[in-house]
């Protein structure tokens, strides 16, 4: 069974959240953060801020969405971490 995250619907919605938000990172773009080079943060994950489980009626709803870096979304889901690792990145 194809997993949640592997299907083609869900790779439009976050190719449409990620490009919304220009690849960069919302929550590290609202308090400043740069990355070592000093450039704005860029952006990988596309989080559903109601999480899709609970609101199955906005999985796809792109203003559900919310353009984040590995480290920001680590920080909002710890469960996740050990499977996407930042690069050197701490909010």
């Amino acid at each position: 069974m194809t997993s949640f995250y592997q299907k083609s619907r869900h790779k439009q919605w976050r190719e449409k959240v990620l490009k919304r938000a220009k690849f960069l990172c919302e929550e590290c773009a609202k308090y400043g953060r740069v990355d070592a080079d000093g450039l704005p943060v860029r952006a990988t994950i596309a989080h559903h801020v109601k999480h899709a489980d609970e609101f199955p009626e906005l999985r796809y709803d792109v203003r559900n969405g919310q353009a984040l870096c590995a480290a920001c979304h680590n920080k909002l889901h710890p469960e996740k971490a050990a499977k996407i690792s930042p690069p050197g990145h701490r909010p």
